[in-house]
């Protein structure tokens, strides 16, 4: 099966992958990007649904193991 190169015209002493590659890195580390650590309303967003998922898989399950053995203790008498 033949597969053909993703850039077919490089040129002896074109380019090569690697420069291409950090070339596009450090435009990617250049660009103007919004940062999200300095964002105070992303950063309470954070806060909200680390507490959230915090109770839902903490404190949720512990609660209904407390209502079981309360349940369960109204049954016995």
């Amino acid at each position: 099966m033949s597969v053909t190169a993703v850039d077919s015209n490089l040129a002896p002493g074109g380019a090569s992958p690697e420069a291409k590659f950090n070339a596009a890195v450090d435009n990617a580390k250049a660009a103007d990007k919004p940062n999200e650590a300095d964002d105070p309303e992303f950063t309470d967003a954070l806060i909200t649904q680390a507490v959230t998922i915090g109770g839902q898989f903490i404190i949720m399950p512990k609660m209904q193991e407390l209502l079981n053995d309360a349940m369960s203790d109204d049954d016995e008498e």
